[in-house]
């Protein structure tokens, strides 16, 4: 008897087990949420507007890194972004002691780099682009570089764009300061011997991959050793008005190069000068002495990247062609001097009022942005996309309601509001898929306004802030999110009139009806 209950309480605990499992089955994890009672969720595609937008400059002095090479894109075609940038004393009125005479200057800016576990001074390189050499020239620049808009009674930060490359270059003085036709990036660490702090000797300090070349001696001898106690290294202000910036300009090598993201206000990153000096003895037996020392120049706050480079003809015709009306076929977007899509939920105003009237709960709308891989095949694709408001300039608020935000990690942050790229087995790019939930769920059940969204490329989705544009095309595009200027690297996505019905962009919104 006994044993006939002990049957009958296992079986029907393994009757439960089977129907949670059953269950378990026609459940949804429909954006990180699970949904009870699935027959109740539904699926409903609502049509969208999206077209492309040529972004003809963009304002770079504010970027925290800046691109410097040639990178050749098979659809955008070649970019060239080079460098202009002010340098700071250290300090004002600097003393090198006594006949000071420069042995070498050295410019340096350290890449973005990886040590090679369990391997000692072995580094991996990130941020570069491309693989082929380009040309490298650095010159003294005579164009003064404004911290304040002169135009706003010095009250607000003057803007400088990435299209003021030839006014730069009309302002280059005397002879070229540093010159390599055949540049390419290295991740071998960089060696180097500091001098000690008596002077006398020097340490052997090895740093990771940097961009390092010599520049000339005599000119820097002259410009700063020479003018030691002079006003013009007195303060900043003057220091800066007599040295006004070095320009760093990069071109392609038949057509081609590789492209590498810097940080110009990284430890390490400067002009350090080397040089001997008569050390006065510091007792009666002793007698001068040369003893070696360096002093250090900075890049100052203002640094300006400068894109050159044209859209083939047929990509500028496909932009052109598309717009607020009907959409695109195609969506182009890419980075450097760039061009980005602007997306219009809803496009069909009635339907809008329709669904209003549904009292739905929104478990998940998104919008899954498909590679034209027909168009894309051997492009180095974007790890990642951003879309924002672009009315307003700022987040959406599901990018806000994401907590897998990672500082330490932003290629992998924020991924449940906007995915990474899902790849093919051959790493070819399949799609973005963009969970916009809140904000749909906002416009149908809180009349929040549909605004205009904007799509750009982004290397780093975790900085949000914009920067302002000039010369773009209609739609009254006044700010893009400046870390489209951080990345040369472009795609090609299906628009809402792509002839391939299943990529073709739409609004999917998953809900379920409610009793009210």
């Amino acid at each position: 008897m006994n044993f006939e209950r002990v049957t009958l309480k296992i079986a029907t605990a393994l009757v439960v087990i089977f129907c949670f499992i059953a269950c378990d089955e026609d459940y949804s994890d429909i954006g990180g949420e699970v949904i009870g009672n699935p027959t109740e969720v539904d699926y409903r595609e609502v049509d969208v507007t999206a077209w492309s937008r040529k972004i003809k400059s963009v304002q770079t002095n504010i970027l925290p890194n800046h691109l410097l090479g040639a990178y050749h894109n098979e659809i955008y075609g070649l970019t060239e972004a080079s460098i202009l940038a002010q340098v700071s004393l250290a300090n004002g009125n600097p003393t090198f002691g006594d006949e000071p005479v420069l042995d070498s200057v050295v410019l340096n800016i350290p890449f973005f780099s990886q040590a090679v576990e369990d391997a000692e001074h072995q580094y991996k390189l990130d941020s570069i682009y491309g693989n082929a050499p380009f040309k490298i020239s650095v010159y003294e620049s005579g164009y003064y570089l404004n911290n304040l808009d002169p135009g706003s009674n010095f009250e607000q930060r003057q803007k400088y764009y990435s299209d003021q490359q030839e006014l730069f270059e009309q302002y280059i003085q005397g002879d070229t300061l540093y010159q390599n036709g055949n540049y390419r990036p290295s991740a071998q660490p960089i060696v180097s011997y500091e001098p000690t702090a008596g002077g006398v000797e020097s340490d052997t300090v090895v740093s990771p991959p940097a961009l390092r070349m010599k520049l000339p001696v005599e000119f820097f001898q002259q410009k700063i050793l020479d003018k030691q106690g002079a006003s013009e290294l007195a303060n900043n202000d003057n220091f800066r008005n007599y040295l006004r910036g070095l320009f760093i300009k990069a071109e392609a090598v038949n057509n081609d190069g590789s492209m590498m993201l810097l940080n110009l206000a990284a430890s390490g990153a400067g002009i350090t000068l080397y040089y001997k000096y008569d050390r006065a003895p510091t007792n009666e037996e002793e007698e001068t002495t040369r003893a070696r020392r360096s002093f250090k120049l900075n890049f100052g706050n203002n640094v300006v990247n400068t894109f050159e480079g044209e859209y083939p003809d047929e990509v500028l015709q496909a932009i052109q062609s598309s717009g607020s009306q009907g959409g695109a076929e195609n969506l182009y977007i890419k980075g450097a001097e760039g061009s980005m899509a602007i997306i219009t939920l809803f496009s069909d105003a009635a339907e809008l009022e329709e669904l209003k009237q549904n009292n739905w709960l929104v478990n998940e709308a998104n919008l899954n942005f498909y590679v034209n891989q027909d168009m894309t095949e051997g492009v180095n694709e974007p790890e990642r996309i951003y879309l924002y408001d672009l009315n307003n300039n700022r987040r959406l608020i599901d990018y806000t309601y994401d907590t897998g935000g990672s500082n330490t990690n932003p290629l992998n942050s924020v991924t449940s509001h906007s995915t990474r790229l899902e790849r093919d087995e051959d790493g070819s790019g399949v799609k973005y898929t963009l969970r916009i939930t809140q904000h749909v769920n906002n416009i149908l059940n809180k009349d929040s306004t549909n605004v205009r969204l904007g799509l750009v490329v982004t290397p780093n989705i975790n900085i949000t802030a914009n920067a302002a544009v000039r010369g773009s095309e209609n739609d009254t595009i006044n700010r893009v999110p400046l870390t489209s200027a951080l990345t040369p690297l472009g795609t090609v996505l299906h628009g809402n009139r792509s002839e391939d019905e299943e990529k073709r962009l739409k609004l999917r919104i998953y809900y379920t009806e409610t009793n009210e």
